[in-house]
């Protein structure tokens, strides 16, 4: 749900920023499973198989960064 806002903004050259969290899920799927329905998790979880959002952004000619914890 990120791709078409990212387009948005590039298309009428709105000045917004896009945050996006990996946490490794589809986050609504995944918040209506556990509010909803027990915790029944079925395909939710996206492992590392996920866009990489930096150069989506950069693909729709906007800055993309990346933040990345310490180690």
């Amino acid at each position: 749900m990120t791709a078409q806002e990212l387009a948005t903004c590039a298309i009428e050259k709105l000045p917004i920023k896009v945050l996006v969290f990996n946490n490794g899920f589809l986050g609504m799927i995944r918040q209506w499973q556990e509010l909803f329905y027990d915790e029944r998790y079925s395909h939710s979880e996206l492992g590392q198989e996920i866009p990489d959002y930096v150069k989506l952004a950069e693909a729709y000619g906007c800055v993309g960064l990346r933040c990345e914890p310490r180690r």
